[in-house]
């Protein structure tokens, strides 16, 4: 045991293996920044895809709105005219029932007979037909009044049916939406994977490599010197370099950052 401490001492106080764990120290700090530089891009990245995406979906409602909109002022003014219209209809058959009785008004009088002309026979049925325009006049306002609510009561139906459509439809971009988001944040969790996965690898092939290099650079030693000397202290890794560490935590704050404003826009 003795031994060994006395090896390793040796090999710490070596020029030539403190001149090797210096350039492999520098090799961990590049190492690590370029680790954390990857990160960073695959963030910024990411994050773009995000904003990219909720653009696309605020500009997908804006134009859904502004086809609703424009859809229901159209049916309106068609409503409108449609009312419009009976009521033109209404007014005319209101005329001619007004002329209507006031032909027979003159033909049951009997001061409308013409001088030099036979007396007219006004019947029982001329009275009745004359009674029954009086009843016809009289119950016109509400047959019209009915006649009216009854477009009325359908056009109503139909904005609610078309309402109903639009509001499914902007459900339906938003579930869209909702499961793009889905599919982002799948790909990313693999995208993230994956470069962890790469890097660990690296990290094991140069931790290989720095092993293999004092390996040889001791046993150089151990023949021009006859002295025996020990392994190097391992280099430090910690389980999550503090650039790499700082670059996921940037990326969920910032994809947190577009999920807010999704949200914020969904409570307007």
């Amino acid at each position: 045991m003795l031994d060994d401490i006395t090896a390793r001492r040796r090999s710490m106080s070596n020029p030539v293996l403190k001149n090797l764990r210096t350039t492999q120290l520098q090799e961990q700090l590049r190492f690590i920044s370029f680790e954390a530089s990857q990160h960073r891009l695959m963030r910024t990245r990411q994050i773009q895809h995000r904003r990219d995406a909720l653009s696309d979906y605020q500009q997908q409602q804006r134009e859904t709105h502004s086809r609703h909109t424009e859809a229901l002022a159209s049916l309106e003014n068609r409503h409108l005219s449609a009312e419009v219209d009976l009521n033109r209809t209404l007014e005319l058959e209101r005329q001619a029932c007004e002329t209507r009785l006031r032909h027979m008004q003159a033909y049951c009088s009997p001061t409308s007979t013409v001088q030099g002309m036979p007396d007219r026979v006004v019947t029982k049925s001329d009275y009745r037909q004359l009674e029954q325009q009086y009843h016809l006049r009289n119950g016109m306002d509400n047959l019209h009044a009915s006649r009216i609510n009854v477009l009325r009561e359908k056009q109503g139906k139909q904005i609610e049916r078309i309402m109903a459509k639009q509001e499914a439809e902007l459900e339906a971009l938003e579930s869209d939406f909702e499961h793009q988001n889905e599919d982002l944040d799948k790909k990313f969790r693999e995208e993230e994977r994956q470069l962890q996965h790469e890097f660990a690898e690296r990290k094991k092939r140069l931790v290989a490599r720095w092993n293999l290099a004092e390996v040889i650079e001791r046993r150089k030693l151990e023949i021009q010197t006859g002295d025996e000397y020990g392994e190097l202290p391992a280099v430090k890794w910690s389980h999550d370099t503090l650039e790499a560490k700082e670059g996921r935590n940037g990326a969920r704050d910032d994809i947190h950052a577009v999920d807010v404003a999704y949200d914020a826009m969904n409570m307007i």
